[in-house]
This record gives structure tokens, sequence and C-alpha cells, in this order.
């Protein structure tokens, strides 16, 4: 038997993730509260959490909507949702900010639970009910998929046939997620033709959240920042004269570099660095992935996290 874990990311957040924390404490609670109350009622609670907290299509409410992003059946189907949530529900809240990860979560959520009931043999007939967190974080994928494409995702795994072994690996994170997606397309796609197909997981929410997450996501990259920009102005110049700044600790210059990189973080223009330089402050985190850069012969600004990998001339 084989199984994958995913453990990190090559990404450093620059803020507490309070949204995600919160997520995670209210998913923990809900469970907690029900297993105590279904200790106390010998099982019988668990027949009213289902019929009023997870969302069953046939006897929808409104409030059913909501309530089901927080309920799970036991304690490895919340231990593996916190799990993602805590890895990808991080990174996309320090990427795009709090408040609004806090909205696309719940709208992930919503679009994930409308694709799940579109996916279903009854549709809005189905008796079937829909519970957990997976649908809302399966958006966190597909924002942390939009976002940061090239990132890598480590993984620790454990093997066992006849002998046990584990170790780590890292994979990129497009083929991870497009992998998972994939996957869970397929099994989503066969419970559509087979009434008798499944297995007690709702791959069509996944699939929902994720392509609710791209779609998110695909907005506010394309539709809000370009107002924000038309709002403020942009300040930016294209040939700009040497400006003094503070910045973190450079590395070493090699004589042969040369200077030519202007950095601006959406409201301050820094520069000019070397690329050496540059490639240093990505990997200790002192500069956002998100940040432009400019150099002699571009057009205009550019994402500077295509330098990560840029061999020094």
């Amino acid at each position: 038997m084989f199984i994958a874990i995913p453990v990190g990311m090559n990404y450093r957040a620059e803020r507490l993730p309070l949204v995600t924390f919160f997520l995670i404490g209210l998913n923990t609670l809900v469970y907690l509260v029900s297993l105590i109350c279904s200790f106390q009622t010998d099982g019988d609670s668990n027949i009213w959490i289902f019929e009023h907290l997870w969302l069953t299509p046939s006897a929808c409410t409104w409030y059913a909507c909501v309530t089901s992003m927080f309920v799970h059946a036991g304690f490895f189907h919340l231990f593996g949702n916190m799990i993602f949530l805590f890895l990808f529900g991080s990174c996309v809240e320090d990427l795009i900010g709090r408040l609004r990860f806090a909205i696309f979560y719940l709208l992930g959520g919503l679009l994930a639970e409308i694709v799940y009931i579109a996916m279903v043999p009854e549709h809005f007939m189905s008796p079937r009910p829909m519970g957990g967190a997976s649908g809302a974080i399966s958006a966190c994928m597909g924002m942390y998929l939009l976002l940061r494409a090239d990132a890598d995702i480590e993984f620790k795994y454990f093997f066992w046939f006849i002998y046990i072994r584990a170790g780590d690996f890292e994979i990129p994170a497009w083929l991870a997620i497009t992998f998972w997606f994939v996957k869970d397309l397929f099994w989503a796609v066969l419970g559509m033709t087979s009434k008798h197909a499944g297995s007690g997981v709702a791959f069509g929410a996944h699939v929902g959240g994720l392509l609710g997450g791209l779609a998110l996501v695909a907005i506010y990259k394309w539709v809000v920042e370009r107002r924000e920009t038309v709002t403020t102005g942009d300040n930016r110049i294209i040939k700009p004269e040497r400006i003094r700044i503070t910045v973190p600790p450079r590395p070493a210059v090699s004589a042969a570099e040369t200077p030519t990189i202007y950095l601006h973080d959406g409201t301050q223009q820094t520069g000019p660095f070397t690329l050496s330089q540059v490639q240093a402050m990505l990997q200790c985190g002192s500069i956002s992935r998100e940040t432009e850069y400019w150099s002699e012969g571009l057009d205009d600004w550019q994402g500077v996290a295509e330098l990560s990998s840029r061999p020094l001339e």
C-alpha cells in the first residue's frame, strides 16, 4: 500500500493566517460538539444533524448550504480536510488577503454544492446528504493553482508491502492538483452515468470547488486588479532614475553583474538590483512573487516570479 500526504509548500507566508485558523477551529468545534451530543443521546443526535445541517438536495434548506461546509462524518474525514485547508488556505489567504479569502472560501463552497447537485443522477431529487469542507477546500486548491502554478508541493510518503518504507518528495503544484482533479472528475462522471457507482465521496463537489476557485481568482486577477490600477493610477516609470532605498542584506555582487532590474510591489518602486539579488530576495521571502519587475529592453512590467529560475549570465 502507498500513501502520500502533502506536508508543505515552498512558500513563506508574510501574515498570520487568521481566517484559516478560524475555519479550522470552527470545523473542529462543530465535530467535537456533534461527537459529544452523539455519546449523550446514543446516536440520536446524528439523525437530527444529518437532517438539518447536512445538505440533502431533495430537502434542502437555505442554511444547510452553509452549515454543510462545517460538518464531517468522522475523525479521519475532518483530519484529512484540515491538513489540506491549512496548507492551501494559509497560502491563498496570504496572497489575496483575509477578507477576499473568507468570501472566496464561502463562494467556492457554494459553487461546489451547485456542481455536486448537477452531477448526481437525481439532481435536486437526490436523497443523499452531503457534508464536509472538501468542496470549499477544493476551491482553495483551484485558487492556489492559478496564483502559484510554478510552486512545488512537498509530500511525505509511506509504503508497505512486506516491509515498510517512508520518505519525502516534491512535485510541481500544477501537476499534483491536475492529477487530483482528473481523478475526481473521472469518478464524478462515472457517478453520473451509474446510480450504483460511488464510494460516499462527493467527487462532483471537488470538481465544482476547484473550477469555482479558478474562476474566482481569474475574476480577482483580471477584473479587480485592473479596476484598482485605473482608479489609483499607475505611478510606475518605465525608465526610472536610481533611487536610494533600504533593502534586506544583499548577497555579494559579482563584478560581471550590473544592477539593471527595478521592482514594483503595487505601491512603491525600488531598484536597481542585479539578478542574483532579486533571486536571493525571492528565496528568503523578502519580496512577494506577485511583485513586478522592469529592465532595459522590456516593453512593460513583468512578473518577478519568472526570474527565480533564470540562470545568471
